[in-house]
C-alpha cells in the first residue's frame, strides 16, 4: 500500500524546490541585466569595439575578438558624455545578444563569464587610453568599478529578494 501522505509531502517539496530554483535564476538573470547596463554605461566608445566585446558565456570564457560595427563616423567622442557617442547602440545592441542567450532556467547554478577581449579592454580599464592629447573618460576603469559596485549590492542584499 502506497504512502500517500508521503507521496504529498515529496511532491510539495519538490514543487517549492522548483519555485525557488526558479526565482534564484530569475534574479540572477537581473543581476546579470544590471551589471551588463553599469559596465557598458562606464564604456567609452571611439570605434566601438571595447563595447562590443562585452560577452556572456556559461561554462567557458569567450576568447573571440569582434570587430566593431562600424555605423558611421566616430565622432568627437573624447568631448562627448558617455552614453551619447554616435557608434554606442549599435555596438551595445550585438554584445547584448550573448546576454539574451545565457538560458540561465535551464541550469541557474552554470558559471557565468563576462569577457571582453578587445584590444584596447586593458588600456581602457588602466585610465591610460586615448592616451595624449585626450584624456581618460573612465579613468577609474569599467570592471573595478562595477565589481564593486555590485559585490556591495549582494552582500547587502543577498541574492533571492
Amino acid at each position: 500500500m502506497p504512502l500517500i501522505g508521503k507521496d504529498k509531502a515529496r511532491a510539495a517539496a519538490m514543487a517549492s524546490i522548483d519555485a525557488l530554483e526558479a526565482r534564484f535564476a530569475q534574479n540572477i538573470e537581473t543581476l546579470c541585466e544590471d551589471i551588463d547596463k553599469h559596465i557598458k554605461a562606464l564604456t567609452p566608445v571611439n570605434t566601438g569595439e571595447a563595447v562590443r566585446n562585452y560577452i556572456w558565456t556559461t561554462g567557458t570564457p569567450n576568447s573571440t575578438v569582434y570587430k566593431a560595427i562600424a555605423n558611421g563616423p566616430t565622432g568627437p567622442t573624447n568631448s562627448m558624455r558617455l552614453g551619447s557617442e554616435p557608434r554606442r547602440p549599435a555596438n551595445e545592441a550585438a554584445a547584448a545578444e550573448s546576454l539574451k542567450s545565457l538560458n540561465l532556467k535551464a541550469n541557474p547554478f552554470a558559471t557565468i563569464y563576462l569577457s571582453n577581449v578587445a584590444q584596447d579592454i586593458v588600456g581602457l580599464e588602466l585610465g591610460i587610453l586615448p592616451g595624449p592629447p585626450y584624456r581618460s573618460r573612465s579613468p577609474q576603469g569599467m570592471f573595478g568599478i562595477t565589481s564593486q559596485h555590485f559585490n556591495i549590492l549582494v552582500a547587502a542584499q543577498g541574492i533571492l529578494k
